[in-house]
């Protein structure tokens, strides 16, 4: 059987499409995992392809062509307008077609406008990504809630929620430095965070939190690994950086590929997750971005939240408090006073939680499984 994974926005190293998905179902059928952007393997299995060009809307035309010469019984369209790419290849090969919904796309496009604006594109936008979804024959998302968010109730029959949990030892490997990143992959990090630089993910309130630290930790440093979505949050970010004197403490990073970000967090000591606990995208499920911390032996400080207590504080790896400075300074503080061997023992269950739990290895067989019940008779 052969499978093809199509993005027009990913890039054909991304962690969960090659790591995960794509070398996962690898290990039975041959798998194509073809992307906008990239590099290219034609010769080992999960083969990777690239489209050569700049528009999404344009990609759509060239994924389609390249996977038509694929021939695949099954693709996965992993953004809701490729799913045109598996309507037109079903109709030419009675390709069976997986919708892949990884995050709240709706609600992620809705936070882009200002209120109240933000719940009328939010509504829109689910409107259209709702019917899209009629083309898909069977869907995997990373939660049920995000499934529930898309799929009519006689359409979960033909879903399967599996969580994006990392890769066993996913960090555990020798790679090559970006030339961007060379400086700061010399430099060791009291704390770091990585994820979207918006107002919602508290990005003032660890600039604020930042500088109470400072009274205790006058030599602390910070990186910031992400992108902003406003011109007017980055501006606004560079003033308070300026404003608060924190220009010698906080190193941003604006980008780096996802297989890279091992190099940075093996020299951090403490992960944030910080957001706005009113957001129901970020409060209803584990982001990725904190089991890594934990991969790589982090422990986190975040947001007070049940599914954070239960994940975080229950297995004493890191504090919950509340959405303020104040508290988000106080919790970091109390894990950079840890004595080493503390310390070393909170890192250590950290890693061991993803070694014995979270990983992708035990959910892979029920990825499988579905693709299993999907392959042509």
């Amino acid at each position: 059987m052969k499978i093809c994974i199509v993005s027009n926005s990913h890039h054909t190293t991304d962690v969960r499409l090659y790591y995960k998905i794509a070398r996962s179902l690898a290990k039975k059928w041959d798998v194509y995992l073809v992307c906008g952007s990239g590099v290219r393997n034609e010769t080992a299995n999960p083969y990777q392809q690239v489209v050569d060009t700049e528009s999404q809307w344009l990609a759509l035309f060239h994924l389609y062509r390249k996977a038509r010469k694929v021939k695949p019984d099954i693709v996965i369209c992993v953004e809701p307008l490729t799913l045109l790419v598996g309507a037109a290849l079903r109709r030419k090969f009675q390709t069976r077609v997986v919708a892949d919904i990884h995050e709240f796309f709706a609600d992620a496009f809705g936070e882009r406008f200002p209120v109240p604006l933000n719940w009328l594109m939010k509504s829109l936008y689910l409107a259209g990504e709702r019917r899209l979804q009629r083309l898909a024959d069977a869907t995997i998302g990373v939660s049920d809630e995000i499934l529930d968010q898309v799929l009519p109730r006689n359409k979960r029959t033909q879903a399967l929620a599996i969580p994006n949990y990392p890769v066993k030892n996913v960090w555990d490997y020798e790679c090559e430095t970006p030339a961007e990143i060379s400086t700061i992959c010399e430099m060791d990090f009291d704390l770091i965070y990585i994820g979207g630089l918006t107002e919602d993910r508290g990005v003032f309130k660890i600039l604020k939190s930042i500088q109470l630290l400072r009274n205790e930790f006058p030599r602390l440093n910070m990186l910031i690994l992400g992108k902003f979505f406003s011109a007017e949050v980055e501006e606004k970010f560079d003033a308070e950086v300026n404003a608060r004197n924190l220009n010698a403490v906080i190193y941003q990073q604006n980008w780096l590929p996802a297989e890279k970000i091992g190099l940075l967090l093996k020299r951090s000591r403490v992960g944030l997750w910080v957001f706005n606990p009113q957001s129901r995208r970020m409060r209803k499920a584990i982001p990725l971005k904190v089991l890594e911390y934990f991969a790589a032996g982090l422990p986190v400080v975040t947001i007070n939240t049940p599914l954070m207590r239960d994940l975080v504080e229950k297995n004493r790896i890191g504090a919950c408090c509340e959405y303020h400075s104040a508290a988000i300074a106080k919790a970091a503080a109390e894990i950079l006073r840890l004595p080493q061997r503390d310390y070393a023992e909170m890192s250590q269950r950290a890693a061991d939680l993803i070694d014995t739990r979270f990983n992708w290895e035990a959910v892979e067989p029920q990825l499988l499984e579905f693709f299993q019940r999907l392959a042509p008779k």
